[in-house]
């Protein structure tokens, strides 16, 4: 980094996003190594900073070496293609935002109505009160709602519905949560899964990728067109511009006309 600093200098180094990126990883690099030497010293045979706890310094050294990879984005503008595709999902985003708040509306709506209904019908095998109630996942029935321990996937409060409604949109095992409330609490539950499936899973999903083909396909038929118009050699007169449509006259033609001309006198 100095190098760079001293060959381009300071004011022209920074005014590149992807070094001012690099500068800021290594100087962080730099405060933390010293700091890692400093509180556990030079490296011995014995030497375990990792075992220092939860995000350790030893820990945030790998972290922000980690973030050294992304410095390969700013080779994206230079790919055509990629480029391509990274401004699709840029411009996709920005455009999401009526999208995205239309989809958190229907999401808060159903999680407030799964609660309504489904709220405390789900008691987990471990709370109930029966005597012949067995907990070993051995003696229940293979890819139901008990054997999967679904438990977590209940309509008990707002977080754990909006984990279960997403379940139910990425149609993860989807059929698993119909069986289940409809055992726990009402046959007609699967009216309410049935009818979010078809709003997230069929609707929204496919939607969200018709915009996204949309917006790729728009953004590479114009890019097909500047490149088409860039191989078009202009014309810049008249002459040029309708050569295609005008007739040259021969040469006896040309001749005649000279000739008839009353204040050109040509020898014959």
């Amino acid at each position: 980094m100095l190098l760079k600093i001293l060959a381009m200098g300071l004011k022209r180094y920074l005014s590149y996003p992807s070094n001012r990126f690099d500068g800021l990883l290594t100087v962080i690099l730099l405060i933390l190594e010293i700091a890692t030497f400093a509180v556990y010293g030079f490296p011995h045979p014995g030497w375990r900073p990792e075992f220092m706890g939860l995000l350790s310094l030893w820990d945030m050294v790998r972290l922000v070496n980690m973030l050294i990879v992304f410095r390969f984005l700013r080779i994206i503008p230079n790919m055509k293609f990629m480029a391509l595709v990274v401004t699709t999902l840029l411009d996709l985003v920005k455009n999401l935002r009526a999208f995205a708040g239309i989809l958190v509306v229907v999401f808060y709506a159903f999680a407030i109505t799964g609660i309504m209904l489904f709220k405390g019908a789900v008691v987990p095998l471990g709370n109930t009160s029966a005597a012949n109630t067995t907990h070993d996942n051995g003696t229940l029935q293979c890819g139901t709602y008990e054997q999967l321990e679904y438990w977590p996937n209940n309509f008990d409060d707002f977080a754990a519905a909006v984990v279960t409604l997403w379940d139910v949109m990425v149609v993860n095992n989807w059929q698993v949560f119909l069986d289940a409330f409809s055992r726990y609490s009402s046959p007609w539950a699967k009216i309410y899964f049935v009818a979010w499936w078809l709003i997230s899973s069929v609707i929204w999903v496919n939607l969200f990728v018709a915009l996204l083909l949309e917006n790729f396909i728009h953004k590479w038929d114009r890019r097909c067109q500047r490149e088409s118009l860039s191989d078009i050699e202009y014309q810049r007169t008249v002459e040029l511009m309708f050569r295609d449509v005008l007739e040259e006259p021969t040469e006896e033609e040309l001749m005649e006309k000279l000739h008839q001309h009353p204040h050109l006198h040509l020898c014959r």
